[in-house]
């Protein structure tokens, strides 16, 4: 069969890559550089991202006789860089970062623009750049801040690109890459049409005689876990546990156990262990601190209920992770680490090791994974469930320990106001952090707040360019939010994971699910509870409306300016809350939670 190689230089798309390239019907699969050979099926070869830079000792490579390459090469992202490089380009390393969206001009006699307006709206994530090409190669694309947006050779057998076409973002990456394909010549033959067999049948090989536990989340990746095991070996030899962990949204374990029920899920015992996550977490304020301890309670639990059952060694633990949780992770030996997700902390990784772990979505993305839910017959309000994270709202409260900042995040304020006021807007930069991804790397950077100086009518165009330029021109920023009102005073106050400030966050994601329960394009909304309060002392909090499809990019919801009041206002008085902002960060720069 006809495939195409993707070279992994640990980039955080390099699996999208992958499964962009099976969406127009043909095979591709995934190699480590060091052990990359061609073979006769190869009919193209595709660089992905990374998270270093080509200029360092550190550079990741692959030995390849590149300019006796018997296929086409396209490079992306790091991937471009590195391709330029190896054809005797120079790359710089400077300030001329790009996150998110940005418009390039296209040269349409490209082969890899055929047919393509010649402005395209691509997504960038980088910090190097090709700053000059060799004399076989010429330039197909150009940004405002990148000179050589793109590239390809006279012969037609190389193309770069600096940004995302695999993204949804870039739209119109997946004809970028089917101009590709049919510069390779690949035949069209694959097909994904029975997924679900080839998965139950993979259970039913890694199970062979054993009992099978899962921890239910509740999520729809843990529901259709489920639903491929009970497919695959029956409800008999299957023990479930959902483990109430005080996190929870409100209401949602009782609700739960009844869709369990009328599911006709069996064996599945709901634990509730919120004293025993609300001790472990007694003033602890890291994020990946306590996402570590969520996740180390979690099996401690699952090991105590063991023994309880008495399987000794004969059981094996199931997890609904998939793609996005893993390499956020830093699962490739190449990727940098985003956050730990509660699935991959260090005791459920011994069991990994050890064989002893089955996941059987961990190669889908989220949109997959629905789509496999319904052909398992699950209904569709389970199926097109908000995503909800393992350790669920305990990192959705930014907690913090001090009431005064720790770092000296005022330096670039002024120059951030001053940009700020290009587009109508007011601003200064939050005493608070967040995670974001930039660059294939992990940032843990300050938001930015914004607010109106002067009325306009497409608020949301603004939004949008100050969000783009504030984070590309400020190493210190990787979020930008903001506020319907102008923000006067803040405050900074202690904040942990107490039940009481669980309990009011969970009102506040309660109503705001409510209000905007009808949105469809609303692919999840994170609630976030903030260490800052307003002059009368009330908490504030940010609420994260973003689109998606996989979780590896998203773009923020832009809400009708007139119903975004009408539900801040209405939360903010039927709750007595501080400011409720609005974040409008793309993912990347800013990851969908913020921890």
């Amino acid at each position: 069969m006809d495939k195409i190689a993707i070279i992994d230089f640990g980039g955080q798309y390099t699996h999208l890559i992958a499964r962009r390239i099976r969406d127009l019907n043909v095979f591709s699969e995934i190699y480590n550089p060091e052990e990359f050979s061609l073979d006769t099926e190869i009919k193209g070869i595709i660089f992905s991202g990374g998270p270093r830079s080509v200029n360092t000792t550190e550079a990741y490579r692959i030995d390849l006789d590149i300019a006796n390459s018997p296929v086409p090469i396209l490079g992306i992202c790091y991937g471009h860089q590195l391709l330029a490089y190896m054809l005797g380009g120079q790359i710089d390393s400077g300030n001329k970062t790009e996150y998110g969206f940005t418009e390039i001009e296209c040269e349409t006699d490209s082969k890899i623009f055929s047919n393509l307006a010649t402005n395209q709206q691509v997504w960038m994530s980088h910090g190097d750049h090709v700053a000059q090409l060799p004399k076989n190669l010429r330039v197909t694309a150009r940004s405002e801040n990148v000179k050589i947006a793109a590239f390809e050779s006279d012969d037609g057998k190389f193309f770069g690109m600096q940004f995302h076409p695999e993204v949804t973002h870039s739209l119109s990456g997946q004809q970028m890459l089917d101009n590709f394909l049919k510069v390779c010549q690949a035949e069209r033959s694959w097909d994904s049409q029975h997924f679900k067999e080839l998965l139950i049948g993979k259970i039913q090989k890694q199970a062979a005689g054993d009992k099978l536990v899962l921890l239910l989340s509740g999520g729809v990746d843990s529901m259709v876990a489920l639903r491929l095991c009970i497919e695959a070996i029956g409800n008999d030899r299957i023990h479930s546990f959902h483990v109430d962990t005080g996190f929870m949204r409100q209401n949602e374990s009782v609700e739960l156990a009844k869709h369990f029920k009328k599911l006709g899920f069996q064996n599945i015992e709901i634990i509730k262990a919120e004293n025993t996550f609300l001790k472990a977490l007694k003033g602890v304020t890291a994020p990946e601190e306590k996402r570590l301890i969520i996740g180390r309670l979690f099996v401690e639990i699952a090991n105590e209920e063991l023994g309880k059952l008495n399987l000794q060694q004969n059981w094996k633990l199931v997890q609904g992770t998939i793609y996005p949780d893993t390499i956020e992770s830093g699962s490739t030996p190449k990727a940098a680490k985003i956050k730990t997700h509660h699935n991959r902390v260090g005791e459920i990784q011994k069991l990994i090791d050890a064989g002893r772990v089955i996941e059987p979505l961990a190669d889908l993305y989220k949109d997959e994974v629905r789509a496999l839910g319904r052909e398992l017959g699950l209904p569709e309000h389970l199926v097109e469930r908000h995503p909800f994270p393992g350790p669920g709202l305990a990192i959705r409260v930014i907690c913090s320990a001090t009431d005064k900042p720790q770092d000296n995040y005022r330096k670039e304020a002024a120059e951030i106001r001053q940009m700020l006021h290009q587009f109508d807007l007011e601003g200064k930069v939050l005493p608070v952090r967040s995670v974001g991804v930039q660059g294939d790397f992990r940032t843990y950077h300050h938001p930015v707040v914004c607010w109106r100086n002067k009325e306009n009518k497409d608020i949301w165009k603004h939004l949008r360019s100050a969000s783009v330029k504030v984070v590309n021109n400020f190493k210190t920023v990787n979020r930008v939010i903001f506020s319907t009102t102008p923000v006067t005073e803040l405050h900074m106050e202690k904040l942990y994971l107490q039940k009481q400030n669980l309990d009011e966050l969970r009102q506040l994601d309660a109503l705001m699910r409510e209000l905007t329960d009808k949105i469809d394009e609303i692919w999840q909304m994170p609630v976030v509870q903030l260490p800052l309060v307003d002059k009368f002392g009330k908490r504030c909090y940010v609420i994260r409306p973003v689109v998606s499809t996989d979780a590896m990019s998203a773009d923020f919801y832009e809400m009708p300016p007139e119903y975004m009041n009408k539900i801040i206002n209405m939360a903010k008085q039927k709750l007595d809350v501080g400011y409720i902002f609005y974040d409008v960060t793309t993912k990347p720069p800013g990851t969908i939670e913020w921890e």
